[in-house]
Parts: structure tokens; sequence; C-alpha cells
């Protein structure tokens, strides 16, 4: 994957999930649950998008046709992916601060918007 928007996005989304960690530490009173709950959102949101990045770029100068099957392709592991992150959280992670975790996905999926936003 050469795209740089991608990568700018990526990175934009990192950054959004160090800093909301960052605020459930202060604000959750770096309760080590609401923490880990904050990362693992973040996470259920980066991974996902990395792996999409990872097959819909994957091709570089071929037919449209082939472009759409990679992007719907990579739409449909990154859901599956997120599903199965998600599940794999709720069920295997008894501690969770569900408010954590869901705000640690907003954060990276706010990265799409923000990088449309930042230029």
């Amino acid at each position: 994957m050469n795209n740089p928007e991608v990568k700018r996005v990526l990175r934009l989304q990192l950054k959004l999930v160090l800093v909301a960690v960052a605020l459930s530490a202060v604000l959750g009173g770096a309760r080590a649950n609401v923490v880990l709950s904050t990362l693992l959102g973040g996470a259920s949101a980066l991974v996902p998008a990395w792996v999409y990045s990872r097959i819909a770029y994957a091709k570089r100068h071929v037919p449209p046709s082939v472009l759409m099957r990679a992007h719907f392709r990579g739409e449909a592991v990154k859901f599956m992916l997120t599903v199965a992150m998600f599940g794999c959280v709720l069920l295997y992670y008894k501690n969770l601060s569900v408010a954590g975790l869901f705000c640690g996905y907003l954060a990276a999926v706010s990265g799409y918007w923000f990088g449309l936003l930042i230029k």
C-alpha cells in the first residue's frame, strides 16, 4: 500500500485513539479496565481499517471492475473483522468498561471524518 492519503487517515485514527486512551486514564481515575477497554475499542476500528487498506489498495493500474471487487472484498473483511473483534472483547474481557470500549471505537472512526476536513 503506497497510498499517502490512506496512511494519513490511519495515522490520524491512531493519534485519536491515543488521545482517547489518555483522556480515559485521566477521567477514569487511571483504572486499568477503563484504559484497556478504550484501547480495545480503538483497536477494533484500527485493525480492520488497516486490513481493508491492504486488501483494497493491493492492486494498482488495473481495470475499474477489479478495483471495485477489491474494495468490496476489503469492506466485507473489515466488517467481519470488526464484528469478530467486538465479539471477542465482549465475550472474553470480563472487566470491560462498555463506555470506554465505544469511546475508543468512536475516536478511531471519527478519523475518517476528520481526515476529510484536515488536508
